[in-house]
């Protein structure tokens, strides 16, 4: 972790009141936790690129509070937690960009706001710093990461790894029409498909309820084993939960196709009608071979009536 994120962080924490607090403050509550070796020039970094991120702003000279758009529905002081987003972004105009700004704008995005954290993507980054380290520390210092495994991109693969190794909560994703490696397909993912409306909102919910689950404010480092092995547990629950799902929805297929191909069956051995000449014949023959005179009646009877 850079001695500039630890600046940022504690800034963060310090102005997480609500209230403005002046530069001399901040510097008191950075020695108060302890940060002292660090250069001005550190530190007016830290403060500008909190400021052209929008993460505080100016309230007079000197003075600062926390940004708006970082507080959370719940009050005063509630700090947004943050989530950083992994996916192969590409070059403007490709079909990689637009799938990863849709994935991103109509399901990431809203869904990490509703749930009270505020999504990134290293596109967003607007810092000096080198944006490997800011990368780096966003990989281990983020309250989440959400990875799209789509395209096999390798940075995205060392990205996720490298969070792995932090042991805080990760949700991995991938579009429906792909399969990813197999020495990687034991990694819990869940599928979306945006070109289906109705699995966008499913996707959403799933993403939603992940989100929820993990806990967050108990991780601590000195119980990094424990709060992984919850998490794991949240997440093997949550995969259960996906794979009956999908069992359900294809039980649902299954029945319904069953249903119409004993309906088509049905249909295809069903005796076709017989013509009304066929049904007189069926009355008419037990009674002429019982009586042969009458098959003379008929014969002249049917005579005058052509």
């Amino acid at each position: 972790m850079t001695k500039s994120y630890m600046i940022k962080e504690m800034i963060m924490q310090l102005l997480s009141d609500g209230a403005g607090h002046s530069v001399s403050e901040m510097k008191a509550y950075l020695f108060e936790k302890g940060l002292e070796d660090y250069s001005e020039g550190q530190f007016a970094g830290s403060v500008n690129n909190l400021l052209r991120n929008k993460k505080i702003e100016k309230v007079n000279r000197g003075t600062y509070k926390i940004a708006g758009e970082n507080l959370t529905g719940e009050g005063r002081g509630s700090v947004m937690k943050k989530c950083f987003v992994v996916s192969p972004i590409g070059d403007a105009g490709t079909d990689i960009r637009k799938n990863a700004d849709q994935l991103y704008q109509h399901i990431i995005k809203p869904v990490c706001e509703k749930c009270g954290f505020a999504a990134q993507r290293v596109d967003e980054f607007n810092t000096s710093n080198s944006i490997t380290q800011e990368i780096l520390d966003a990989l281990n210092d983020y309250d989440l990461v959400i990875a799209d495994l789509t395209g096999h991109n390798p940075n995205v693969f060392f990205e996720i790894g490298y969070r792995t190794k932090s042991q805080k909560p990760i949700i991995h994703l991938k579009r429906k029409d792909e399969t990813i490696p197999f020495d990687v397909s034991s990694i819990r993912t869940f599928e979306y498909d945006l070109t289906d409306l109705d699995m966008v909102t499913a996707t959403k919910d799933r993403l939603e309820q992940v989100i929820r689950n993990f806990k967050y404010d108990e991780y601590k480092e000195s119980k990094r084993g424990n709060n992984f092995e919850n998490n794991m547990i949240v997440a093997s629950l949550n995969d259960i939960q996906y794979k009956i799902d999908v069992l359900t929805e294809e039980i649902k297929k299954k029945e319904n196709e069953t249903i119409k191909t004993v309906i088509e069956t049905f249909n295809a051995q069903k005796p076709e009608p017989e013509s009304l000449e066929t049904e007189m014949m069926k009355i008419l023959m037990p009674e002429l071979i019982k009586n042969p005179n009458a098959a003379d009646v008929l014969l002249r009877l049917s005579e005058k009536f052509k």
